[in-house]
């Protein structure tokens, strides 16, 4: 399909309709008079809309942070950023919508998300920190076990406590403080004497000393009461920082001087350290949100010392979000097991609405993240959450102020000290290294085709992976929940033959629990590759026009010596149950696909006239893959044609088959059915009309991507100029019934459609 396009001018009309009343709405103050940009009933969770790519992420795995960090405290595990994202400004999701209507639009999808994505009081979350490893299970609950005591200990000396507990036995009630604690050490160094392992080379005195000061920075915090009245969130932000240093200097003392396995960066123990920063903006992210306390991750050798410098996205292990609440949560005394988030006061809500937020930034800036841990505190409670691609999960109340509050929270954060790196939330198989010479690369495990049908994995396959370095990056996991899609460019660390750079996808399939071989989401994309390239053989006029599978499959995990297929119900075991009513019945499922070639965006090209051939080829591709295959695409969008180009020749090529259909079951199916990219879904589409899903629906989706590349203009140039433009496209992009009112309005009539035609970009 290779053809020398000719060069023309983009053409387009001169005049601009202004939407006034659009920018005037999205610019109001009030985010309750705000459409949020989920519809009551959300679409199909098959597809990230407008994720990053292209210009908008760029490698930068070689990139060294400038930053003043504290000389006793040890280099960071986690390596410099993959993924260096600009801001919103260029990215699909936001075009055209200054950045206040960008943040209304996330805090509306947060509001959102915590009310539906969300459940609360599940003591049990906690457990999945639980190291799989029995000597190490051991040794955390016998080191969580002592901190627990040393701290009852000084609190029980502590005269603040002494005035508490007589207040209490006055009235007749139980102190907190355990009696008759003691700091004595000698069954958890029995526990390290007969594992050998010795302690820090650290005196009695000085650990002493140490510790001491650290408690004096945070005792205000356990002794908060009800009587205290509402506090200022800033003054907590060092109570709880010394919190976790106190832990840190124990969890070093004591398990200092356990071997590291072969890589420092995923072995465990490990040390959970604060950002100095508070209150602060991190680098790399694309908004203005600022987290409140970040823990990062650091060797177990390390000096313990909260981590001076800017706060970085790319390695934050956890965010905390503080609060300071109005008064005791309406769930804190409920003894149910997973309650529904309407059972939680606003303030909680709030802190779990900031923790959202900031946790897609760390989805985006980590490429190895498969799920999040996230911390809330409101006074003096805590609450822990995980956050997996099907929902969030968030723990009981955990009160400071109380002996079992303060032990259960210890012992995570015991827990996450001693346990597996997978079991952080991080994915073994993408990896930081360094070379000889001290440069930092990436490296990331695909798996390899198995011998199953159609390119599926049979129930007796081994599983092996073929090793990739990446070289680049052109798109990161841009949501909180859903598919976390992210495409890497990387060449096999073992060339073999002629292999050349590759196209990696790496996401999380939407599957029926317990249907492992069915045919959707990129598990999907699989079979009907392999299908398509077969076609490809046999019409080869075609190659090039569709993207060539060379390797893919399930990602699996070494859980405990075993191999565990990577997905949410590995994750969250029988904790499945408590996701959301639409998750509870699937589990996403971690696939990784290799494929050739690697393209290039649509807003690389140079005139109208290599759009032209582009999307000629891409069409003759998808009624090729249509007619030959029975396979629809379903998801025709600016980020899914890209092109390829030799010279001054180009090709067109259809890629991204995840939403893709067998088109005998799409015209047999008639339920409601809502897929694909927001600004280019048919209007049956969107409306999930119960009418059979067709190749027109994808026509309809190729009208509006040239009525979209019309008005924002073709090239990386021309969208610089366009951002801020006044447009009804934006209505395409705000939500689902914004959405179908406009499209509807424009097609009506041809004078409607003339005011949209009117509005297309022109060149100066």
């Amino acid at each position: 399909m290779a053809r020398k396009a000719k060069s023309t001018k983009p053409a387009g009309a001169t005049s601009k309709a202004s939407k006034k009343r659009l920018h005037s709405e999205l610019e109001n103050d009030d985010p309750n008079q705000q459409q949020t940009i989920l519809p009551p009933e959300p679409c199909t969770p098959t597809k990230q809309t407008g994720g990053r790519s292209g210009a908008e992420v760029e490698y930068s795995a070689k990139k060294t942070r400038k930053r003043t960090s504290a000389p006793t405290t040890a280099p960071a595990l986690r390596s410099p950023g993959l993924l260096s994202r600009s801001s919103h400004a260029n990215t699909l999701s936001s075009r055209g919508l200054p950045p206040k209507a960008q943040k209304v639009i996330r805090e509306n999808e947060a509001d959102h998300q915590v009310e539906n994505m969300l459940c609360a009081n599940i003591p049990e979350i906690l457990q999945q920190a639980r190291p799989h490893d029995e000597a190490r299970s051991e040794l955390a609950v016998a080191t969580s076990e002592y901190i627990c005591a040393d701290l009852e200990w000084r609190i029980s000396k502590d005269p603040n406590q002494r005035v508490l507990r007589l207040r209490k036995r006055a009235k007749g009630k139980q102190p907190d403080t355990a009696t008759g604690a003691t700091n004595d050490d000698s069954k958890l160094a029995a526990l390290l004497s007969s594992m050998g392992i010795a302690a820090a080379n650290e005196s009695s005195a000085e650990l002493e000393g140490k510790l001491a000061a650290e408690f004096s920075e945070f005792q205000p915090w356990v002794f908060l009461s009800a009587s205290s009245g509402k506090q200022n969130e800033r003054q907590s932000y060092p109570w709880i920082q010394h919190f976790h240093l106190y832990i840190a200097h124990l969890v070093r003392h004591y398990l200092g001087s356990v071997q590291y396995g072969e890589n420092p960066a995923t072995a465990s123990p490990r040390l959970l350290l604060p950002y100095k920063r508070t209150d602060t903006k991190y680098k790399g992210s694309d908004d203005d949100t600022r987290a409140d306390i970040g823990l990062v991750s650091r060797s177990v050798g390390a000096n313990v010392a909260m981590v001076d410098g800017s706060a970085y996205y790319n390695e934050v292990f956890a965010v905390t979000e503080v609060k300071a609440s109005s008064g005791p949560s309406r769930a804190a005394s409920t003894a149910d097991s997973g309650i529904d988030t309407s059972q939680l006061d606003g303030d909680t809500k709030q802190a779990f609405k900031q923790l959202f937020l900031y946790s897609r930034q760390v989805f985006a800036e980590q490429p190895d993240r498969r799920f999040m841990w996230g911390i809330t505190i409101c006074d003096n409670h805590i609450r822990v959450c995980v956050l997996t691609s099907s929902g969030a999960l968030a723990s009981h109340e955990m009160d400071i102020t109380t002996a079992k509050g303060r032990c259960d929270y210890i012992r995570l954060l015991v827990n996450w000290c001693l346990c597996d790196w997978h079991q952080l939330g991080f994915d073994p198989s993408v990896r930081y290294c360094e070379d000889e010479r001290g440069n930092g690369y990436w490296e990331i495990d695909v798996p390899q085709m198995a011998t199953g049908d159609a390119g599926m994995e049979s129930a007796g396959s081994r599983y092996e992976t073929q090793t990739y370095t990446i070289t680049g990056a052109s798109v990161a996991a841009d949501h909180l929940f859903g598919r976390h899609t992210r495409c890497f460019v990387a060449t096999p660390k073992q060339s073999t033959g002629n292999q050349g750079k590759v196209l990696i996808k790496d996401s999380w399939s939407y599957l029926g629990r317990h249907q492992v071989q069915e045919r959707s989401g990129e598990l999907g994309e699989i079979a009907f590759l392999t299908k398509i390239n077969q076609m490809v053989d046999e019409h080869p006029e075609f190659a090039g026009t569709v993207p060539r599978l060379e390797d893919g499959g399930i990602v699996r995990l070494d859980v405990n010596g075993h191999l565990a297929i990577d997905s949410v119900e590995t994750v969250l075991g029988d904790l499945c149950r408590h996701l959301p009513k639409h998750s509870s019945d699937y589990a996403y499922t971690h696939v990784r696909l290799a494929m050739t070639p690697v393209g290039t965006r649509l807003r690389e090209l140079r005139s109208v006239a290599e759009l032209v051939v582009v999307i000629s080829d891409a069409l003759q591709a998808h009624k090729a893959v249509l007619d030959h295959c029975q396979i629809l695409h379903r998801d025709i969008s600016e980020n899914n044609i890209m092109f390829t180009r030799s010279g001054n020749n180009i090709h067109g090529m259809l890629i991204d088959f995840d939403n893709a259909v067998d088109a005998n079951a799409a015209r047999n199916r008639s339920g409601p059915v809502c897929t694909g990219t927001l600004p280019f879904m048919s209007v049956n589409n969107l409306r999930k009309a119960k009418v059979a899903r067709t190749a027109v629906d994808d026509m309809e989706s190729i009208l509006y991507l040239l009525i979209w590349l019309g008005v924002w203009g073709i090239t990386t140039e021309h969208r610089k100029q366009t951002h801020d433009k006044e447009t009804q496209l934006i209505e395409w992009n705000m939500d689902v019934g914004m959405a179908i009112r406009n499209k509807c309005y424009a097609m009506s009539s041809k004078s409607n459609l003339d005011i949209l035609l009117n509005e297309f970009y022109t060149p100066p």
